[in-house]
């Protein structure tokens, strides 16, 4: 497991990021996660002890704010303020410009994240075109008008996606939710097709949305920075 001793406690602009540097020149990952996921945190990074790379592991306390692009209601129990424009705005002005010059980080930017902040980092690197690769393990991609932005859209240059979902969380009992398959697939086929994207994967694992996420998270990471580095050799 990742010794606490290297993971660095900070408040940028009011939000607080756990950052872990290993290489300046190392890829780093921009890793959206609720207040309060230091368990999640460390059972990831324990699953990749051995991956080179850095973290800055930025935090969020209204989960379904701030990771929305845009505003939706699901359903009466659930909506969606659409506060991304804010985290986003946070993340390429602040948190990015202080991490890249207080470190001197020159690698690639990979985004990071799961369930709503998966769709989150993918709605950001097509929005910013300022990242390198985007993870986005079991993302929330049947969110209202997602597939229509995508189709509009394509990924920054010479760029990485990885895409992963649980082979049952197409069986939600909410209609919409359900549509996370098909959505997922039409993702993954835009993906295919954009001619930005030089590496791509859907990865399929077992279980609903709530099966072992930090192992999805971390089958991401390693696809992401194991697949740089073989490009390297």
């Amino acid at each position: 497991m990742m010794s606490e001793e290297r993971m660095e406690k900070v408040n940028i602009s009011g939000k607080i990021c756990h950052i872990i540097i290993n290489g300046t020149d190392l890829p780093t990952i921009y890793w959206g996660e609720m207040k309060d996921s230091s368990e999640t945190i460390e059972k990831v990074l324990a699953l990749c002890e051995n991956v080179k790379c850095n973290y800055i592991i930025y935090e969020t306390e209204d989960w379904n704010a701030d990771f929305s692009p845009w505003e939706f209601t699901l359903n009466k129990k659930m909506s969606f303020s659409g506060g991304g424009r804010k985290t986003l705005d946070r993340l390429m002005n602040d948190c990015v410009p202080y991490c890249e010059k207080k470190y001197g980080l020159t690698g690639k930017r990979i985004l990071c994240g799961y369930s709503l902040a998966g769709l989150f980092s993918l709605w950001a690197f097509y929005e910013s075109q300022a990242f390198d690769g985007v993870i986005s393990c079991s993302g929330s991609l049947w969110f209202g008008d997602w597939i229509s932005y995508a189709e509009s859209h394509i990924a920054p240059q010479n760029s990485s996606v990885y895409l992963s979902l649980g082979d049952r969380e197409e069986k939600a009992r909410d209609r919409i939710m359900a549509t996370v398959g098909d959505c997922t697939r039409r993702q993954y086929e835009l993906v295919c097709g954009d001619k930005n994207v030089s590496r791509h994967i859907l990865e399929w694992n077992g279980g609903g949305h709530f099966n072992e996420p930090e192992k999805r998270i971390a089958k991401g990471i390693k696809w992401m920075i194991k697949g740089d580095e073989n490009d390297q050799i």
